[in-house]
């Protein structure tokens, strides 16, 4: 059976807050076209980039918001949101009680806006799973051997039904709980490290000629003979051809490497996201035999 869960006081806050952000992306990516290339234009590129993030995050924050429930099967309880669910067996469960006597946790700003969704202790009960949309005392804390989930349905009384006519037909196996997301990304600092890496290594790109741009004359020359001569001259609008370059590497294998950890081969997504460090180090190596 599923259960949804109360809905979330900030969920709509958090959905606004994303469109503002879409809009300000929007208003900086009209500023960036309108003006010439400089280094107040990178400024901009930085700000865009940094923003991404921000947008992703608020984004998964919000549907967790709005996606939350729990799923009620002879096996186990499963909390399920934003692509993600926590599995709990059902002979696991050592007592269900109401979070009303509890003390309060305090969410911190970075769960909103879904403020209760994360970790957290409360006087003597120790290692809090929160996978709620409301605070503690409006929650029922599901007790394990080794942590207590707290959860709030929208039915308490439906649920508690189900669980206990779960709990007496009996589990058809017997597992373990697990947390799984969708499209799981390692969170290992090597992986994180060669992403990021990427990242600032396309932004290095993007920022040495954008800063160099306007002092360049307008036609350079790209290739010479052995005596010197320059054999072919372009505009200088065509360098960002190298910077392009470092960034569909860094996308390209940074989305491949994703599928092959989602496929649990991280040494060939290391490989991926280490080769897309490599082409932008020869890219910024030929961008600054350029422009010097």
């Amino acid at each position: 059976m599923i259960f949804k869960a109360l809905p979330c006081r900030t969920r709509w806050e958090g959905l606004l807050v994303v469109l503002w952000v879409v809009l300000i992306q929007g208003l900086v990516l009209v500023w960036m076209a309108r003006r010439p290339v400089d280094l107040i234009k990178f400024f901009l590129v930085v700000l865009l980039v940094a923003s991404v993030p921000l947008l992703f995050y608020l984004l998964q924050r919000a549907w967790a918001a709005f996606s939350l429930e729990y799923w009620i099967d002879r096996n186990a309880l499963t909390m399920v949101w934003s692509g993600r669910r926590e599995v709990v067996a059902l002979p696991a469960i050592r007592r269900i009680i109401r979070g009303s006597a509890a003390p309060q946790i305090e969410p911190t700003w970075s769960q909103w806006p879904a403020p209760y969704i994360g970790q957290g202790e409360a006087g003597e009960l120790q290692n809090i799973r929160m996978v709620a949309t409301r605070p503690l005392d409006e929650c029922l804390l599901i007790e394990t051997d080794d942590r207590v989930y707290a959860i709030s349905p929208a039915d308490n009384a439906g649920f508690l039904a189900a669980l206990q006519e779960r709990f007496r037909l009996g589990p058809v196996r017997l597992f373990s709980a697990e947390l799984a997301q969708t499209g799981r990304i390692s969170s290992g600092a090597t992986s994180l490290l060669l992403i990021g890496g990427g990242l600032v290594g396309a932004m290095i790109l993007f920022g040495l000629l954008m800063i160099r741009y306007p002092d360049l004359p307008d036609a350079l020359a790209f290739q010479y003979n052995s005596d010197g001569v320059p054999l072919v001259v372009r505009q200088k609008t065509a360098l960002f051809l190298l910077p392009v370059i470092g960034l569909l590497a860094w996308v390209f294998n940074g989305l491949w490497g994703l599928w092959m950890v989602y496929r649990r081969q991280i040494t060939g997504a290391y490989m991926l996201w280490g080769g897309a460090i490599v082409v932008q180090l020869c890219a910024l190596m030929a961008l600054i035999s350029l422009i010097n």
